[in-house]
């Protein structure tokens, strides 16, 4: 697949792989790991082309067929869906080329010319590429994978700009599956995903065989899908095979050895040190000594191992000023937009009550779509109520951390400049150790905001947030591009945060023994369901999946009113499917009938062989053409609850 040899790179003052060798192995399982800045996304962009080693090489074997995902492409705004999808296939995108290019000129070419052969041998030879790699099947595909990643059938033709940044995340995951590959690297895929998405992405990758690396900050997803952890340093990796705990685990453990080895080899060198001390000034002990110091330069140094990035626990504190009993409180609240494809406008939420009091530490839950980052800007005043009252608490100071990057900073500002423009009483030293906490290391303080990652601008903007004097704080997936450490210090901060907390999170982990009180939001009705979120996992979780599912009918019965199509449209695809059956069986029957007649030696020298081969290739057209058909009326049947 691909190897790794002697790497060398630095960003910046920084030294990312000194002397760093790997191979990814074929059919592999791997789980990426290793602190934010350890350079999992470098080395990405190194196996995919994208970067050139200072020095070393990169070795990508000759059947290795690579599909990355990384960082959210750049779409065009006035594209569907699934157009967008389809060109993001380098094969169906060269396809689509060189067919419009032989369109055009079959235009201008005259069917007696000496060159209309020419373009019949082309247009055959760019058919049968597309038989090989399957691309008029390509788009059933594609739409099965979109189903997959929580997309609507009537989602499939809107244009992309009508997406929220998560789902654009979910299109940019959909090229890279979609692509041919038999070697998958994704960083964050999980990010945005609810549970649901997530068990899809996870039995997608497990069924197709192949091999995958994947960099992820979600425990459970890593368990669930891959057999083998492989943690980067410099110089190379330490690959384990087993589970996230157990490999935790076996890290301790080498660690608690090289330290058991240091401690012996200290108290060694002590001892022999002191002999040498008592006896230097004897003459008679001179050899001896001499020997015994020669002996110690010659001997293996043993290195203090650094304690494990695993066990550190950079802790700090959010700034808190005391508050009202009342935080804020949401009475009779409803909100609706217009849809962006009827007009209409659509219902968020109606009716809406909360309450949150000081020290409330809630978990917001719902399924995808149902308005949650929506109600938590309702409730800062971003967007304004159709109906109800919002009231605040007199000393009511909130804090907001959103799911977007980017939009509150100054580019042309370095990282420490950026928290002391906001705080500036804080001296460079606080910035920079505030900064540390969340892995901006060193020097590393100095990178410009405009080149920052988005999970670097998440963390930025976790550590102003940290600085800000509030009494509750607002957070909409905070953990997305948080490796482990920094996470669980977050949830360590948040728990001791005196103050109120609101919650959006597809991290259970993240809220579990965090949350004491849990809101729903389904279907446009805000419930308090008046538990913690561990109980909400015990005894409401049933009821989340049932209300997602219940979403998706009513957006599958949102399509069947919006179509165009007659109420008879299920029976008209029946028929359709089964005409087409019906076609099909009696073109392959034509198929073998040509395939046996064109085999045949002295049939070549027959006159008419060129017409059975153009009747032979027509034929093999109308079944691929007729094979796309009945795969996308039985996936617009299955969305409409025909059989099939």
């Amino acid at each position: 697949m691909i190897q790794f040899i002697q790497i060398h790179q630095h960003f910046g003052p920084k030294t990312l792989f000194e002397g760093f060798s790997w191979h990814i192995k074929p059919g592999c399982r791997v789980a990426l790991v290793g602190p934010n800045g350890s350079g999992k996304t470098t080395l990405f962009q190194m196996a995919s082309g994208k970067l050139k080693p200072e020095s070393g090489e990169v070795i990508r074997s000759k059947n290795t067929q690579l599909s990355l995902f990384q960082q959210i492409p750049e779409f065009n705004p006035e594209t569907k869906v699934v157009d967008t999808v389809l060109d993001g296939n380098h094969l169906y995108k060269d396809y689509s080329a060189k067919r419009a290019l032989i369109e055009s000129r079959f235009e201008s070419t005259d069917s007696d010319a000496p060159e209309f052969d020419t373009l019949l041998h082309d247009q055959n030879e760019l058919e049968e590429f597309a038989h090989t790699h399957d691309l008029h099947g390509l788009e059933a595909k594609a739409k099965k994978i979109l189903s997959g990643l929580g997309f609507s059938a009537l989602d499939f033709d809107r244009k992309t700009k009508e997406f929220s940044p998560g789902f654009h995340h979910r299109i940019g995951l959909a090229i890279a599956l979609l692509n041919p590959h038999n070697l998958l690297l994704l960083d964050e895929p999980t990010n945005h995903l609810d549970d649901k998405t997530k068990d899809w992405l996870a039995d997608f990758l497990i069924s197709q065989n192949q091999a995958f690396v994947l960099v992820t900050h979600d425990p459970e997803f890593l368990n669930k899908t891959v057999t083998t952890i492989v943690e980067l340093n410099p110089n190379g990796v330490f690959e384990f095979e087993g589970t996230l705990e157990e490999f935790f685990e076996a890290k301790n453990e080498i660690q608690e050895k090289l330290k058991v080895q240091f401690e012996k080899e200290e108290s060694y060198l002590k001892s022999r040190l002191e002999w040498v001390e008592r006896f230097r000034a004897q003459a008679t002990k001179a050899r001896q000594v001499q020997s015994v110091i020669k002996r110690l330069d010659k001997r293996d140094k043993v290195e203090n191992p650094e304690e494990s990035f695993w066990n550190q626990k950079p802790d700090y504190e959010f700034q808190f000023v005391p508050s009202s009993n009342i935080i804020l409180r949401l009475e009779n609240g409803s909100f609706s937009y217009p849809d962006k494809i009827s007009g209409i406008k659509k219902q968020i939420f109606s009716n809406a009550e909360i309450e949150v009091s000081a020290g409330d530490k809630i978990a917001l839950v719902g399924p995808n779509g149902a308005g949650k980052s929506t109600l938590m800007r309702c409730l800062l005043e971003e967007h304004k109520l159709d109906a109800g009252s919002l009231y605040y608490g007199p000393k009511t100071k909130l804090g907001y951390f959103s799911q977007t990057h980017g939009e509150d900073l100054d580019e042309s500002l370095n990282l420490v400049q950026t928290i002391q423009k906001k705080y500036p009483e804080l001296s460079d030293e606080r910035a920079r150790t505030l900064l540390g906490h969340f892995a901006f290391p060193g020097d590393g303080v100095f990178k410009s905001v405009k080149h920052l990652s988005g999970g670097e601008q998440s963390r930025l903007r976790l550590s102003l947030l940290v600085q800000q004097p509030t009494n509750c704080l607002f957070f909409d997936e905070p953990t997305n591009h948080l490796d482990i450490v920094i996470r669980e210090a977050l949830k360590r901060a948040l728990a001791d945060y005196p103050g109120s907390l609101l919650i959006i999170s597809h991290d259970p982990d993240f809220l579990k023994g965090l949350c004491n009180r849990t809101f729903q939001l389904s279907s446009g009705i805000l419930k308090n369901l008046n538990c913690s979120f561990d109980d909400y996992l015990k005894f409401h979780k049933e009821d989340e999946i049932e209300a997602a599912d219940k979403i998706s009918k009513e957006k599958k019965t949102e399509r069947k009113e919006t179509s165009t199509a007659s109420k008879n449209r299920r029976k008209k695809l029946e028929k359709e499917i089964l005409e087409i059956e019906n076609k099909l069986e009696r073109l392959e029957k034509n198929r073998k009938d040509k395939e046996e007649l064109l085999q045949d030696p002295e049939f070549f020298k027959n006159r008419s062989f060129q017409l059975e081969m153009d009747t032979y290739n027509e034929i093999k057209n109308e079944i691929a053409s007729l094979t796309s058909r009945w795969e996308l009326a039985t996936l617009e049947l299955e969305e409409i609850g025909g059989a099939v």
